[in-house]
């Protein structure tokens, strides 16, 4: 089974690849099926309907409130821990 992390940039994209580059922040890894599924059933899809956003980072008047949805979203990943698939930081 391949591994793979999710990552997302200051302004809320979310990406996926086989590491974190930099800039980005790690949000899950895992198996890369279940990573994905869980993303993207949990992230806010942009209005191309093909990008996957945090929730509540592209709205956020600064970086603080960035952060803040960021954190709140690898909680809310937290809670779906389970075999092939941890957020990171949860």
């Amino acid at each position: 089974m391949s591994k793979i992390i999710a990552y997302c940039w200051a302004g809320g994209l979310i990406q996926f690849g086989p590491s974190v580059p930099d800039g980005a922040i790690g949000i899950a890894r895992g198996e890369e099926a279940k990573v994905r599924d869980v993303i993207e059933a949990t992230a806010r899809h942009a209005k191309d309907n093909e990008r996957l956003l945090v929730p509540g980072v592209p709205e956020a008047a600064n970086e603080r409130e960035g952060l803040a949805a960021l954190a709140r979203y690898i909680q809310w990943l937290g809670e779906r821990n389970g075999p092939g698939f941890r957020a990171m930081g949860a």
